[in-house]
């Protein structure tokens, strides 16, 4: 069924095949055909009488994968053969909330007519109409809107498809509800309007647009705060002055007594400060006061949502619809939840216990709206967590005892380590440490002792290429060979080398590949990790660490699917790459020779005068199956003149 195999479908069929057999991840053939757009197996299969509204491990059909892969046919199909277009998956999602997301005009116009309703709730009160607002797809959109969809329609924490318009500078899609009478100034269980959540998120597009079309500008949340203190929050000193044009009072306070200029002092945003210090009314004594006090950031209601994946091979529970998929959480608790998506925080990198979680539920439920303590849990849980101490000298940090202090901890140091488990983060000290990645992860790192000035957290954990914000750029021959590996404290330098051992699936072909490692200390750009003398240091490191027995039975572990290499400091992360093995020569004025050590026959030969410095040059040969009948004597010399400076170029023949 996955590869549109029909004619091999139709004999396991007719020899007994299970028409609902299901991966482990809980797909049937239909839900495969429905995802490849394979027409002729779903006919098949519904031929057989295949359940056309079979439910995978998450509560979602064939018709759900049609959707949201855009395989018009196979969805006119299960819809001719009695889909349901009323199926809910887990989370209250139907087939029409699927199409609105992903702008799959076809399809939802096809569902329409088959009766979806526009109005279709999820669970989290949720419409076709919110999904397509929040992605800007106007023609949707209007499309839904014409089949009565509710334009105000609120979800359970009050958001409207104006809200989530905001959120994402979807003017566009902004001015067709307005059109269709939405109400600008619907506020959420909070109090937030639309104007609050464009002025939170810098949206100055959408607020010009809400304030032309009669907003109030001094619409306040149920803790006093209006779109001016919202906006001062977070720095945008632009639509704080898009604001002050349309007469927004400067001079408001919050419950707790906070104008804007509070806000903007407190956060230190000094353009802000600027625009406001001549229009606010301030007490003397007030600059005194505020400083005294912690600032509690606030944010609006937000969708959080998990959506259907694209991928059915990663390995766990496939997220094509998760068992909890809406989180309507601030900015401040999705940081107590410790969410995997968020920047490693070192600082407090473990999960919040049960019982913490349940007295910060009952503290929830005492406030005006939950909200003036939720920013005081929120203000705990982001200030940073720090060590406890029992009585004489002995502390404990993060819950790890460190001991009595600097005098016992010079015996351990210079003794040979021990391999210990870790799960996302460790704590290392002067006496250093063998740490063994658990969970099957195969992460493996040595810190020799007095590697650290100081007691530090270190975090090292893989995460998907997808999930970095910029991915490594690889050349043509090149791939990764294993996840990438985040680590932190990023940019901590130790006092000596620390090793790394991490495995990889690559295969090398003998000679014929490489792996090399390359790092990114911003997340943003990457370069090779290289360390001059590597393998000595490694030598001496094992020898300093482990027992010869020991080294051995490491070196037996390794194999050739182990990349062990050399560090001083920490980026944000390494990436494990393979690709063709490359030569690489300094080569100068005088003239020199790179040959390859795959085909010693290739050769590139630079004329004594060709260059006018000394550069570094790579070989790099890549294999290709040989023509029949070539003979060795046919093999050619290439001349190459005039090559730009630092180009890449490749010779075939």
């Amino acid at each position: 069924a996955k590869e549109g195999q029909d004619e091999v479908a139709a004999v396991l069929i007719e020899n007994g095949a299970a028409l609902d057999a299901a991966t482990k991840k809980g797909f049937t053939p239909l839900h495969l055909t429905a995802k490849y757009g394979h027409i002729k197996v779903a006919q098949l299969l519904l031929q057989k009488e295949a359940d056309v509204d079979a439910q995978g491990k998450n509560g979602v059909t064939p018709l759900h994968v049609a959707c949201h892969y855009d395989n018009q046919k196979v969805a006119l199909l299960l819809l001719e053969k009695g889909a349901s277009p009323h199926a809910t998956a887990k989370n209250g999602h139907t087939p029409l909330h699927i199409a609105a997301r992903k702008n799959q005009m076809d399809i939802a116009t096809t569902l329409l007519e088959y009766g979806a309703q526009a109005n279709a709730e999820s669970k989290a009160g949720f419409t076709p109409l919110h999904l397509s607002c929040q992605e800007g797809h106007s023609e949707i959109s209007n499309l839904l809107i014409e089949h009565k969809a509710g334009v105000n329609h609120p979800a359970k924490n009050g958001l409207t498809p104006m809200h989530l318009c905001a959120q994402e500078d979807n003017v566009n899609v902004a001015e067709i509800l307005q059109r269709n009478g939405a109400n600008t100034d619907m506020a959420t269980k909070a109090g937030y309007t639309p104007l609050h959540v464009a002025a939170h998120f810098g949206q100055a597009n959408m607020v010009r647009f809400l304030l032309q079309h009669g907003a109030n500008v001094d619409a306040a949340t149920s803790i006093g705060y209006t779109p001016l203190h919202q906006t001062a929050q977070q720095g945008h000193c632009h639509v704080v002055n898009l604001l002050l044009e349309h007469k927004a009072n400067a001079n408001a306070q919050t419950a707790n007594g906070q104008t804007p200029l509070h806000i903007a002092r407190k956060l230190g945003y000094i353009s802000v400060l600027d625009s406001l210090k001549s229009i606010t009314n301030e007490p003397e004594d007030a600059t005194q006061t505020q400083a005294d006090e912690k600032y509690r950031v606030v944010a609006p209601e937000a969708m959080h949502e998990s959506f259907m994946s694209d991928s059915e091979e990663e390995g766990g529970e496939d997220n094509m619809l998760s068992d909890q998929p809406y989180r309507y959480l601030t900015v401040d608790e999705m940081k107590s939840l410790g969410d995997d998506s968020l920047p490693i925080d070192v600082t407090r990198d473990e999960r919040i216990d049960s019982n913490r979680m349940m007295t910060h539920s009952a503290e929830y439920a005492g406030g005006v709206g939950g909200q003036p303590q939720q920013q005081a849990i929120a203000e705990e849980l982001i200030s940073p967590h720090k060590a406890q101490v029992h009585g004489a000298g002995k502390s404990i940090v993060d819950g790890i005892y460190m001991g009595n202090g600097y005098h016992d901890e010079q015996k351990y140091v210079g003794r040979k380590l021990s391999w210990k488990s870790f799960l996302v983060s460790f704590l290392v000290d002067a006496r250093g440490g063998a740490m063994r990645g658990c969970r099957h992860s195969g992460v493996r790192m040595i810190i020799p002792s007095r590697s650290t000035c100081q007691p530090t957290r270190v975090t090292c954990r893989y995460v998907k290429p997808q999930r970095t914000m910029h991915p490594p750029q690889l050349m043509e021959g090149e791939a990764l060979a294993s996840r990438v590996l985040e680590l932190g404290p990023v940019s901590t330098k130790f006092i000596g080398p620390i090793i790394m051992e991490v495995p990889h699936f690559a295969s090398l072909r003998g000679k014929e590949r490489e792996i090399i490692i390359l790092r990114s200390d911003n997340g943003e750009t990457w370069r090779e990790h290289t360390i001059d003398n590597s393998e000595e240091i490694m030598h001496d490191v094992l020898q300093q660490c482990f027992e010869p027995e020991e080294i051995a039975q490491l070196e037996e572990q390794g194999g050739n699917h182990v990349c062990r290499f050399v560090t001083y400091d920490f980026p944000q992360y390494f990436a494990v790459v393979s690709r063709i093995r490359q030569e690489v020569h300094a080569i100068g004025p005088e003239g020199g020779m790179v040959s390859s050590t795959v085909v010693p026959q290739v050769q590139a030969v630079f004329p004594q005068g060709a260059l006018t410095k000394k550069i570094k040059v790579g070989l790099q040969v890549n294999l290709f199956k040989p023509r029949k009948g070539v003979a060795p004597e046919k093999l050619r010399k290439i001349s190459v003149n005039h090559v730009p400076k630092k180009k890449r170029f490749s010779l075939i023949w």
